[in-house]
């Protein structure tokens, strides 16, 4: 964002004209556009992230997984403290213990 002092007339305009209401539904417009669908997840990704989640029990590494929350994609970095299969879930501790499912990750670095 630029450090300039160039403010534009119409916004310094019109801005005390805008109701709480309409204020509050740009707000809200502009949230669901920035959402998006979840990606289909083939076989082969899956598989690469379960081994690296494996290999972060083993070794004790902290991962960062990217999940898929509401149309909005978040990050959370943690240890992987357990992974259940027949739930399709893994258990990650960053200061406190989360359960997430397998369908929400988009990432595991």
């Amino acid at each position: 964002m630029s450090k300039t002092r160039y403010r534009d007339r119409g916004e310094l305009k019109w801005i005390p004209f805008l109701m709480p209401e309409h204020v509050a539904l740009l707000k809200r417009y502009y949230a669901q556009i920035q959402k998006i669908e979840l990606p289909d997840l083939d076989e082969q990704l899956l598989y690469l992230w379960q081994t690296e989640l494996e290999r972060a029990i083993r070794e004790g590494d902290q991962v960062e997984v990217t999940l898929f929350v509401d149309g909005l994609t978040t990050s959370m970095r943690g240890y992987v403290h357990a992974i259940y299969y027949a739930e399709r879930e893994v258990e990650l501790f960053d200061g406190e213990v989360r359960r997430v499912p397998f369908g929400d990750i988009l990432s595991v670095r």
